[in-house]
């Protein structure tokens, strides 16, 4: 596969790369301030990404000309705010039936709850991060939801869908 040359590219076509960047580090920063612990695979991808271990991702689901919750089906100027939608993921690896075909006990199925439950809890504090972009301040608004889908593959997952704006 080859690589990308950012040498010489425009800045400004730069901007999504600079922000899932940015949004990778932040939550990462949130994390650390409560002292919780992340898996050590951290990345941003476009799409979704595969649950295969341990990981924090942030993955970009669709960009729209408008601030967040403006009216996509409703025509914008070429000037106003872009948006992204986010997903913003933490998979942890939870108890599953055993080889003997036992269930795991229910004191391993809630300390696996009790990561996901802080994980919900830290990734919707991350918002207060996530709209600030310089030191003037707050940006224009986020919209954030937080998701638990079913485990999976040995894995549960909490999800934050978070739409801001482009910087």
């Amino acid at each position: 596969m080859a690589t990308i040359d950012v040498l010489g590219i425009d800045e400004e076509a730069l901007n999504l790369k600079e922000m899932l960047d940015g949004v990778l580090y932040r939550v990462e920063t949130t994390f650390q301030s409560y002292n919780v612990s992340l898996p050590s695979r951290r990345y941003w991808t476009i799409g979704l990404p595969a649950i295969d271990c341990e990981q924090l991702t942030v993955s970009l689901v669709q960009m729209y000309l408008g601030a967040p919750g403006a009216q996509v089906s409703s025509p914008q100027r070429c000037n106003v705010p872009r948006s992204a939608t986010l997903n913003i993921s933490i998979a942890r690896e939870i108890p599953v039936v055993g080889a003997n075909g036992r269930p795991p006990s229910a004191e391993k199925i809630e300390q696996a709850g009790t990561w996901a439950a802080v994980d919900a809890w830290v990734l919707m504090q991350s918002i207060n991060q996530l709209d600030q972009w310089d030191e003037t301040g707050y940006g224009v608004g986020v919209i954030a939801t937080l998701d638990t889908p079913e485990p999976e593959g040995g894995f549960q997952t909490v999800t934050m869908q978070i739409t801001m704006a482009v910087p």
